[in-house]
């Protein structure tokens, strides 16, 4: 039985993959300063990181829950290929010409091999140089790829341990150890800590903890959820605000406590922000938020060459809020049409191929 959906926490993914758009949409001409401000890129993929954990312990807890064999593991690695892989893998291909066109950056076959097999950010080769080519948002779903393979046990340990509070503390702990552990080895072999799949377990880890409170715990009082949901987003807010030579391990370390409270408090769909993130419109751009994320960086180096080429720059606030605007719409408009036509059509395929071949 599917486990009933959470419909704010898909609603929360637009707004996600906005902030990743607000730092990326520096890259046109003149318009660094209105979008390079603060860390908020960093900020959208730790929310994502902490969501990707609750969602997926959410949603497999009855597979995962009771023990692990061959049959359940590779039935849910499939599903996530499934959802991730055909359009990352389409994207990957637009990124092609676009690099080729490109002249900041020189070709590597290198790159593109390991964006094929999603190992950029699992294997640190070339100081983890891999993710600055092609379709560079890639790196972050090498992180998922990594938080795939560790989900099943993740999930299972969570549900096996017996008190609620164990749970709490051995995986608050290990969160803690893990980014520690990885974040410093991380700094000896690559510039990109942040970048580097072990690092940003930890973030995973707190969203899976997250789930298997809201799955096994009692349902607080409403003025408790509502509590929850304010102290989580002023804990993720104030660590960008925070300076650091590593802002993108830094603000995942230093945000997953928040998201994971906010994310928390959201999956009860109680208060006004639940219900305004529940809206059908808003689950439109939150389911389109994967396409969102993944075409939006192509497209934006698309219009810089234009910009570049014309001699256009931004040289106003008013120029540059018009064309980040007018740019987030056209992305947006992209994005549902790829959700539409090629996400979930071909996901849809690819999961009915396995359960015919496996109808048990």
């Amino acid at each position: 039985m599917k486990a009933p959906e959470l419909p704010a926490l898909t609603g929360i993914r637009f707004f996600a993959a906005g902030l990743v758009f607000l730092a990326h949409v520096a890259l046109l001409p003149g318009t660094a300063w209105f979008a390079n401000r603060y860390s908020l890129g960093n900020l959208g993929v730790s929310l994502f990181f902490v969501l990707s954990g609750f969602i997926l312990t959410y949603n497999y807890a009855r597979l995962l829950g009771q023990g692990i064999n061959l049959g359940n593991y590779s039935r849910f690695i499939w599903d996530r290929l499934a959802k991730i892989y055909p359009l990352y893998l389409l994207t990957l291909l637009l990124a092609i010409p676009i690099e080729l066109a490109g002249h900041h950056r020189e070709w590597s076959w290198e790159a593109l091999a390991m964006q094929l097999f999603l190992l950029q950010c699992i294997l640190p080769v070339g100081q983890l140089d891999a993710t600055n080519h092609l379709n560079v948002p890639g790196w972050s779903i090498s992180c998922e790829m990594f938080f795939y393979l560790l989900a099943p046990f993740l999930i299972w340990l969570g549900f096996s341990t017996k008190r609620l509070a164990n749970v709490v503390i051995l995986g608050w702990l290990t969160a803690i150890v893990v980014a520690v552990t990885a974040g410093t080895c991380a700094l000896h072999v690559s510039a990109w800590p942040g970048r580097f799949a072990p690092a940003r377990t930890a973030e995973f880890i707190a969203g899976v903890v997250t789930a298997v409170c809201y799955l096994k715990g009692r349902i607080p009082k409403k003025t408790d959820i509502q509590l929850c949901v304010a102290v989580g987003f002023s804990l993720m807010v104030v660590p960008i605000l925070i300076e650091s030579p590593f802002a993108s391990l830094r603000l995942g370390f230093l945000c997953a406590p928040g998201a994971a409270l906010f994310i928390y408090g959201l999956a009860y769909g109680q208060g006004w922000l639940a219900q305004f993130l529940s809206h059908r419109w808003m689950l439109l751009l939150g389911m389109s938020s994967f396409a969102f994320y993944l075409i939006h960086d192509l497209i934006i180096r698309g219009f810089k060459g234009v910009f570049m080429y014309c001699q256009i720059s931004a040289n106003t606030a008013l120029t540059a809020t018009t064309i980040t605007v007018i740019l987030f719409v056209l992305i947006q408009i992209v994005s549902i049409w790829l959700l539409k036509t090629v996400e979930l059509p071909i996901q849809k395929y690819l999961r009915g191929l396995a359960r015919r071949k496996n109808p048990a």
